[in-house]
């Protein structure tokens, strides 16, 4: 008996082509699989867990135990601020490990020699990678946590936080994930091991803010100084002298170009 392909026929024509079916074969790796509903269990442990012991358990402790005093627990951050600042920290580290391996592993395995036998296009099986992972770290990571962070602010302020600088936050964030991801697929594409792909990957995004401390300039053209940023733009702080259209400019503008360096090279190189 033949196997059953998970491919099916296509007329169209071009980069794009079969982009529809292998679509269908990503998206069925995170909506088919444990894939999704572990990585929003694990980010809201990470996020919204510690937002949660910010909120309730502190205060509580603090109302509870004698001998806590209450100007040790000043310096801690308000909800929003806190849940942006972990979410753009460890969400970019999260998004490097996750896609890492997505198309390497494929040329070990010997799945992306057949997949290119059919009649799909090496775009769109860039392509197809890139915008399943893209709406499953949106949904995953940012949507469903920002929602949860939202109401249990809301929830402990008593008051919503203002909704346009909560939601400039998201939008922030989601650029932020959206860059690490570009990158790390175009390291997919250019490097022929995960080592690498991790060591440059991951080196960018714990390394950003050491640069940033280095060359202030970076700030102004890198997304290394996001983490830092959005907690501050969320909470209304002006930012003297710092036009905060420049860095998301060039941060789409770098995603961009990892993508047409990794369509381009993934085109003409061997697998």
């Amino acid at each position: 008996m033949k196997a059953k392909s998970t491919l099916h026929n296509n007329q169209t024509r071009g980069w794009w082509m079969g982009l529809r079916n292998l679509l269908r074969r990503e998206n069925g790796k995170w909506w088919g699989t444990s894939r999704w509903w572990i990585q929003t269990l694990v980010w809201g442990v990470i996020t919204n867990g510690i937002l949660l012991l910010l909120l309730f358990l502190l205060p509580f402790i603090q109302a509870t135990f004698e001998g806590v005093d209450p100007a040790d627990l000043e310096e801690i951050p308000d909800g929003i601020t806190a849940f942006f600042s972990l979410a753009g920290i460890a969400m970019p580290i999260g998004v490097v490990i996750l896609v890492q391996g997505s198309i390497i592993s494929e040329r070990e395995l010997g799945t992306a020699e057949w997949v290119l036998s059919k009649p799909v296009s090496r775009s769109a099986f860039v392509l197809a990678k890139l915008f399943a992972h893209s709406l499953g770290i949106l949904i995953t990571f940012i949507i469903i946590q920002s929602l949860i962070a939202f109401g249990l602010v809301t929830f402990s302020q008593g008051t919503p936080p203002p909704l346009l600088r909560f939601l400039t936050g998201v939008a922030l964030l989601s650029l932020l994930l959206f860059f690490y991801l570009s990158l790390t697929l175009m390291m997919e594409v250019l490097a022929s091991s995960r080592g690498l792909v991790l060591g440059v990957s991951l080196g960018t995004a714990l390394g950003g803010a050491l640069l940033v401390n280095l060359f202030p300039g970076l700030a102004l053209i890198t997304p290394f100084a996001f983490p830092n940023l959005i907690p501050v733009v969320v909470q209304g702080i002006a930012l003297p002298g710092t036009p905060l259209w420049m860095p998301i400019m060039f941060t789409a503008l770098l995603s961009i170009g990892f993508i047409a360096v990794s369509l381009w090279q993934f085109n003409r190189k061997a697998l």
